[in-house]
């Protein structure tokens, strides 16, 4: 299960991901996420991934996850993205597909939520 919300007042897209979640529903928090960024009319937004209680994802779903960071840090507006996990296993998912790409710099992944939180609060736009 998924939930997605930007906050324009604060600048803030936050995407929640519980559970399992495959294809179809990243296919749809795919969608919704590209609303999202529609959203920011190219203004400055930071990104924070809560995956507490993910499951790691298959490899279709780690690839459109995968995808969405890629887009969200292309945008000119991007200011960083903090992730938020419980598990080192998604963790390292998490780096891997990050370093798969290149890597980004502005990126946080994290098992503690407070470094999660001063790590968007740095990053306000």
């Amino acid at each position: 299960m998924w939930r997605l919300e930007y906050d324009p007042a604060q600048r803030l897209l936050t995407i929640w991901m519980r559970e399992m979640v495959h294809g179809p529903e990243l296919r749809a928090l795919s969608s919704a996420h590209a609303r999202a960024l529609e959203a920011t009319a190219g203004a400055a937004f930071r990104v924070l991934l809560d995956l507490r209680g993910l499951y790691p994802l298959d490899e279709d779903a780690a690839a459109m996850l995968a995808d969405m960071k890629r887009v969200a840090a292309s945008l000119a507006g991007y200011r960083g993205r903090a992730v938020l996990v419980d598990s080192p296993t998604v963790a390292m998912q998490q780096r891997n597909a990050t370093y798969e790409d290149g890597g980004d710099a502005d990126e946080l992944i994290t098992l503690a939520p407070e470094d999660a939180q001063r790590f968007i609060r740095d990053l306000a736009p």
